[in-house]
C-alpha cells in the first residue's frame, strides 16, 4: 500500500504497517498489545527505543514539561513514522497472552474408574504460554465451557497438554463427551487463565495441599519447584476419600526417592480406609500436626471449596501472612463466584475486546493484589522512590507479567499527596515514620489488572488515618455503587464521604475502564463523568485523600466488582 512503512518489533518479530497514523494507533490497528494509557505522552507507558528508521513526534505537554526522552527514543502516541522502523520496547513481552486454539487428541486413558487423563497437542499455537498452575477453558459444541487445570509443563513436555478430568454426574463433558472422544478428534481451547501459579523465592518450606483432581494443577507447581535449585522443603498433602483416589501415588514415591527435598502425605477422609503409609484426617489438621515455620512458609492450595477455604484459615491461623497463601478452587461446570451479563455492557462506553472474559479478569486481580502485598515486603527504609519502582517493575516480571498497561507509581511522604501527572521526587528516600502508596497496573496473560494500596511505617496516628479512611471510603462507594448509582453519582457519594471523615477526594483521580488489554475504548473515558451505571469487572474505582492542612495523603483502588442494581 503507497505511503505504508513497516514497523518491526525487536522481542518478537512481530510486524505492523504504519502510514499516517500515529504509531501507537497502527499497533492496535494491527491487533498487537503495546503498551499505553493516556495516549497523551503524559505517562510515558509507550516509550519505545528506536533501532532504526526515521520518524517524526508532535509537540506534547506532560506535567507542564514534555516526558523527558534520550535521543533514541520516541513515545508511540505521539510520533508517526516516516520510513521503515525497527523498534525495542522495554520490559514488554507479547508471549503471555490468552488465545482460542484447537488441540487435537492424541491420548485418553483411565487412571481410576472415575478420572480420565487426557493428552492433547495444540494445532498452530506455537506461542502458546502457560505458567505452571494454569488452566485452559474448553469449549463444548453448545458454546457452554468448562475448565480444567494443566497437569503437566508442557514446555518440557514437547507442548503437549495434560488433563486430569474426573467424571461428574451428569456433567455434559466429563459424563458425555469425554467419553465419545477418540484419538484425531479435536478440541476448541482458550487460555491460560489463571492465577494460582509458581512464583519462585526463597521460603522455609514449600507446602501443597490439594483434594482430588485438585492434584492436577499442583502438580506443575511441584515440578517446577522442584527445578529450581532452592533447598527448602517442598512437602504435598493429598486428600482423598479412599485409597484408589491417589491415582499417581507410584509416580510421587518415586519422585520423593529421588529428590530428598520432596515429601508427600496421602490423606484420607474416610474412616476405615487407611493404608500403611497414609493418614487419617482433613489435609490441614494433618499438615498442623507437622513442625512447620508458618510465618516464613509459602502455600498453594487446590481442589474443592471446602478444602481451600479450610486450608486457609487453618494457616493463616498457624501464622501465615496472607500473601504467601495462594489457591485455586474448583467450581462445578466452570461457574464463577461473580454473576456477570456481558450483554448489559453499554455499547459506547463499555466496550470490550474479542478476548473478554471474566476469567481473565478475575485472574488479574487477585494477581495484582498479591503482587502489591508481596512488593510491600520488599520495601526498605531508605530505598528511594526511584528504587522503589525498578523493584516493583522487577517483581512483576518475575512473578509473570507482560509489561505495565500504565507506569507503576510508589510515593513516599509528602509525594501521597500528588497525582501521578504531577510526578514525584525520585530521590526521595522511605523513612521508618513514613506513609507510602503503591499502584500497580500489570498485565497478566492479555488481561488488565489495577490495585493500588498505602502502607504505613511506624505508628503515626493520623498516617494510619488516612490510609484506613481510603479504604473506608472505597468499601461505602462501592456499596451505593450496588443501589444503582452512575459514575458520577458515584464520586459525588465518595466525595460527601470523606468530607465527612475530614478528608478531602481528589477527583482528578476520576476511575477508569479496564479490560482485555488494550481494552476496546481507546479514550480519555473517566468514571467520575460517566452518567451511566458503571457495569461488574470493568471500571476501577480509585479513591485518593488527603488531609486538608497537612502533606498527607492516602490511596486505594480496585475494581468493581458485585452486580450492581440497574439504573
Amino acid at each position: 500500500m503507497p505511503g505504508q512503512h513497516i514497523i518491526t518489533l525487536e522481542q518478537s518479530g512481530a510486524t505492523f504497517a504504519a502510514g499516517g497514523e500515529l504509531l501507537l494507533d497502527a499497533a492496535l490497528a494491527a491487533g498487537i498489545s503495546i503498551p499505553f494509557s493516556c495516549r497523551r505522552g503524559e505517562c510515558g507507558s509507550c516509550k519505545v527505543k528506536v533501532l532504526s528508521g526515521i520518524h517524526e513526534s508532535k509537540p506534547y505537554i506532560a506535567a507542564g514539561t514534555s516526558y523527558p526522552l534520550a535521543d533514541d527514543e520516541m513515545l508511540l502516541c505521539q510520533s508517526h513514522a516516516c520510513g521503515d522502523m525497527r523498534i525495542e520496547i522495554p520490559g514488554w513481552s507479547l508471549d503471555a497472552q490468552a488465545l482460542r486454539f484447537e488441540a487435537e487428541v492424541l491420548k485418553k486413558d483411565m487412571l481410576t474408574q472415575d478420572v480420565t487423563q487426557l493428552v492433547l497437542a495444540p494445532r498452530h499455537a506455537k506461542s502458546l504460554f502457560i505458567r505452571a498452575g494454569q488452566y485452559l477453558k474448553f469449549y463444548l459444541d453448545d458454546g457452554s465451557s468448562r475448565c480444567f487445570s494443566v497437569a503437566n509443563i508442557p514446555a518440557d513436555d514437547d507442548g503437549k497438554l495434560v488433563f486430569h478430568i474426573r467424571r461428574v454426574a451428569g456433567g455434559r463433558f466429563s459424563e458425555q463427551m469425554l467419553d465419545c472422544l477418540a484419538v484425531g478428534d479435536v478440541l476448541s481451547i482458550e487460555g491460560a487463565f489463571g492465577a494460582c501459579t509458581w512464583q519462585p523465592g526463597p521460603h522455609s518450606a514449600l507446602l501443597l495441599f490439594a483434594s482430588g483432581t485438585g492434584y492436577a494443577g499442583i502438580k506443575p507447581i511441584l515440578l517446577a519447584a522442584l527445578a529450581e535449585q532452592e533447598a527448602m522443603p517442598v512437602v504435598l498433602y493429598w486428600g482423598g476419600a479412599q485409597i484408589d483416589d491417589f491415582y499417581e501415588r507410584e509416580f510421587l514415591d518415586k519422585l520423593s526417592a529421588r529428590d530428598v527435598r520432596f515429601s508427600w502425605h496421602g490423606v484420607v477422609s474416610q474412616a476405615g480406609q487407611v493404608a500403611e503409609g497414609f493418614r487419617q484426617g482433613y489435609v490441614q489438621d494433618v499438615a498442623a500436626a507437622d513442625s512447620y515455620v508458618w510465618q516464613s512458609a509459602r502455600v498453594y492450595a487446590c481442589g474443592n471449596p471446602a478444602m481451600v477455604s479450610g486450608v486457609r484459615e487453618r494457616c493463616l491461623a498457624l501464622g501465615l501472612p496472607a500473601h504467601h497463601f495462594i489457591a485455586e478452587a474448583f467450581v462445578p461446570s466452570g461457574a464463577i463466584s461473580v454473576p456477570l451479563a456481558q450483554g448489559s455492557f453499554d455499547p459506547v462506553w463499555e466496550c470490550v475486546g474479542p478476548k473478554y472474559s471474566i476469567d481473565g479478569m478475575l485472574a488479574a486481580r487477585e494477581q495484582s493484589i498479591r503482587a502489591l502485598a508481596q512488593i510491600v515486603g520488599k520495601l526498605r527504609v531508605g530505598m528511594t522512590t526511584g528504587e522503589a519502582v525498578a523493584m516493583a517493575n522487577d517483581h512483576l516480571r518475575s512473578m509473570g507479567s507482560s509489561h505495565t498497561w500504565h507506569p507503576t507509581y510508589i510515593r513516599f511522604g509528602d509525594d501521597t499527596v500528588r497525582t501521578p501527572r504531577q510526578g514525584v521526587e525520585k530521590e526521595r528516600a522511605l523513612r521508618d515514620t513514613d506513609i507510602a502508596v503503591v499502584d500497580l497496573g500489570p498485565v497478566w496473560d492479555g488481561y488488565e489488572g489495577d490495585f493500588g494500596d498505602t502502607i504505613v511505617f511506624g505508628e503515626n496516628s493520623l498516617h494510619r488515618a488516612c490510609a484506613q479512611a481510603a479504604r473506608d471510603v472505597f468499601t461505602a462507594a462501592k456499596e451505593a455503587w450496588q443501589t444503582g448509582l452512575s459514575g458520577r453519582e458515584l464520586y459525588d457519594f465518595a466525595e460527601a464521604a470523606a468530607a465527612r471523615g475530614g478528608w478531602q477526594l481528589e477527583r482528578n483521580l476520576a476511575g477508569h475502564r479496564i479490560s482485555d488489554f488494550p481494552h476496546a475504548l481507546f479514550g480519555p473515558a473517566k468514571l467520575a463523568e460517566m452518567e451511566i451505571v458503571p457495569s461488574d469487572s470493568v471500571w476501577v474505582l480509585e479513591i485518593q485523600l488527603r488531609h486538608p492542612t497537612e502533606l498527607v495523603g492516602a490511596f486505594y483502588e480496585d475494581i468493581l466488582i458485585g452486580t450492581p442494581a440497574s439504573a
